[in-house]
């Protein structure tokens, strides 16, 4: 008779356990079972903004406002500490966005000066959009208040790449009521496909560092493992045309080396001189499909990965820099999951 009422003991505790970790899982559910935020991309009719990130162009005051951002982290839903405002606008080759960031003390606003991509202790504005519309892949363009810029592409939904350099423009602006910033992103650095009506992806990211804040327009939660799929819309775009993308990067490298002659070696000479020169050549043949090009290449001449100082018996791994090898790098990478859940590489 022991072994049954364990058994009953066990089934029973089960029983019970059971609907208090469904009644959590469920309450979280709840939680983020909320409304997509969208927001109406304006057309720009005219001639587009100064690029100046001051947001005084008259142009602006007819776009939507995106607001309501919640924290990220660290208190998760709650209400940011400082207002942030987005709009957008949309002309023929570029999207347009600008980004209020409110600051009741703007003397406090910390704006270190950095590499492009790298990401110092400082307070950032980001925009991160989807323009596939496959909730899986975006692009991220982000500035501090000192104009360091950084970019990144977002694939399988949560992993990033670093190492993808877009071609785009940010200027930045601080007053007495805080900071401000205007992108233009070329379409020609998107992805996008022909329908005469589209809707895309978006999130905006604002990051305060003295309080070690961040805080998004599309709510995100640190418990789940989804980024780009959980983004706000983007809606309004119409009559756009994928761009033709030919991006040609030519280089050309001379070398020459003197030293004294040697009268009695007649094979001796004093003249070094080398030259040479190559190309790389990317054409987007369609909007998911892109072809590379590289003639004579000499990736001696890419950019040099920082020094670091390696005390441990593992290598160091550097991201890929050769332009080459950039595009459609994600293909081939791959995530595997472990026993702990960790998602190792």
């Amino acid at each position: 008779m022991g072994p049954r009422f364990k058994w009953a003991g066990l089934v029973i505790g089960f029983m019970w356990a059971a609907p208090t970790a469904g009644q959590q899982l469920s309450e979280h559910a709840v939680s983020f079972n909320r409304t997509v935020p969208t927001l109406q991309a304006a057309r720009l009719l005219g001639a587009p903004p100064d690029l100046d990130g001051r947001l005084d162009d008259p142009q602006w005051a007819s776009a939507d406002v995106a607001t309501g951002f919640v924290q990220f982290e660290p208190d998760e839903g709650a209400a940011p500490a400082e207002r942030t405002e987005a709009r957008v606008l949309y002309g023929d080759d570029a999207l347009y966005v600008a980004m209020r960031a409110f600051d009741r003390s703007p003397g406090d606003i910390v704006a270190q000066l950095a590499r492009r991509d790298e990401e110092p202790h400082s307070d950032w504005l980001e925009v991160v959009v989807d323009s596939y519309d496959d909730r899986r892949t975006a692009f991220r363009f982000g500035v501090n208040p000192a104009g360091v810029k950084k970019d990144s592409y977002h694939f399988d939904d949560t992993n990033e790449d670093n190492s993808w350099d877009a071609v785009w423009d940010v200027a930045t602006a601080t007053d007495d009521a805080g900071w401000s910033a205007e992108f233009r992103i070329p379409y020609s650095q998107l992805r996008f496909g022909p329908a005469p009506e589209q809707s895309w992806g978006i999130n905006f990211v604002r990051v305060i560092a003295r309080h070690q804040e961040t805080s998004v327009w599309a709510p995100l939660s640190r418990g789940e493992s989804a980024i780009v799929s959980r983004f706000g819309r983007l809606q309004g775009l119409r009559d756009l045309s994928p761009p033709r993308r030919l991006e040609v990067l030519p280089y050309s490298l001379v070398r020459m080396a003197a030293s004294p002659g040697d009268s009695n070696n007649p094979f001796y000479d004093p003249d070094d001189f080398f030259s040479t020169g190559g190309a790389d050549l990317k054409y987007g043949v369609t909007s998911n499909l892109t072809l590379d090009v590289t003639i004579n290449p000499d990736f001696g001449q890419v950019e040099a990965d920082p020094a670091q100082l390696n005390l441990t018996a593992f290598e160091t791994f550097f991201p890929e820099r050769r332009p080459f090898f950039i595009e459609g790098a994600n293909i081939f990478r791959f995530r595997f999951s472990g026993g702990d859940g960790d998602g190792a590489n």
